[in-house]
């Protein structure tokens, strides 16, 4: 087996790797999605590190992609490297970027990066990865609640829903929101992924976007609804009309809550999604 750097004479046996893996890791996966089609990230945002055979054409076998930000993102097939092998896709990495502060993805992947990375742990949360095993076209109520699609320019009126979702949902500890990036992400967001919300009224109640396109899969993430609004349906609309536009476009969706969350995996469950695997967020410093 050899660790080399993604490249173009690589990315045929890597496209096969991701179709089978992507749910795993649509943030790796995304983050080489450009236009529409999957392309190999420029060296000023991020760094892949394939595990490949030695016998020509190689095949990929595993992967880790570092971004500049410093998130180490782990997709691992069901023959995870070896020891040494870890050992060498992480002198790359940290060649490349050695302030990591993330290790994101399954938890086997996450764990094994962990115990090789060496770096402290500064905290841990934990998730329940869901995916759908079939595409269902929801009737939904249109007469329930007012449903938009929003745009770059509703980002603004978006923001206060947005700063509630990130206080109850994101966060941890001590950690200070910034509403200027919290605004700037949520243009993004509204600019390049599908986001819907719902309104009572005027009043903006509810909000559910996509944060992540793969090649069969969009993520979803940002569920949140108002707590007054809770337990009358809001959620599942909503829901049901985002997975509705991703099932249209030949997608699935896959998506991570926290374990402990039993309202939203009730939810998700009662839409289709089961419990493939178990999820990670490791907050680390060297």
């Amino acid at each position: 087996m050899a660790v080399v750097q993604l490249t173009s004479n690589l990315m045929d046996s890597f496209l096969k790797f991701a179709k089978k893996y992507e749910y795993k890791s649509i943030a790796l996966i995304s983050r080489m999605y450009q236009k529409k089609r999957i392309t190999i990230p420029s060296t000023a945002s991020a760094k892949i590190i394939c595990e490949v055979t030695d016998s020509k054409p190689n095949l990929v076998l595993n992967v880790m992609m570092i971004t500049a930000g410093g998130i180490l993102l782990p997709m691992f097939s069901e023959l995870p490297p070896s020891g040494m092998i870890i050992n060498e896709m992480l002198k790359m990495i940290t060649e490349y970027k050695k302030n990591i502060f993330c290790i994101l993805g399954v938890s086997g992947d996450t764990e094994t990066v962990k115990n090789f990375l060496n770096y402290s742990i500064l905290s841990k949360i934990e998730y329940a990865l869901l995916k759908e095993e079939i595409s269902t076209i929801f009737e939904t109520d249109k007469a329930l609640f007012r449903i938009k699609k929003a745009k770059k320019r509703d980002a603004l009126q978006l923001l206060p829903l947005e700063k509630e979702y990130l206080l109850e949902e994101v966060l941890i500890g001590t950690s200070a929101l910034n509403p200027k990036a919290a605004l700037l992400n949520l243009q993004k967001t509204c600019n390049t992924q599908i986001v819907f919300y719902a309104l009572s009224g005027k009043e903006i109640i509810a909000k559910v976007n996509t944060n992540g396109n793969g090649i069969g899969y969009n993520q979803i993430g940002g569920v949140y609804t108002k707590p007054e609004f809770r337990n009358i349906g809001v959620s599942t609309h909503i829901m049901k009309v985002l997975l509705n536009e991703i099932h249209m476009s030949g997608r699935k969706a896959v998506l991570y809550v926290k374990k402990d969350n039993k309202p939203a995996l009730s939810l998700y469950r009662k839409l289709g999604f089961h419990i493939i695997d178990e999820y990670s967020a490791y907050y680390v410093k060297p």
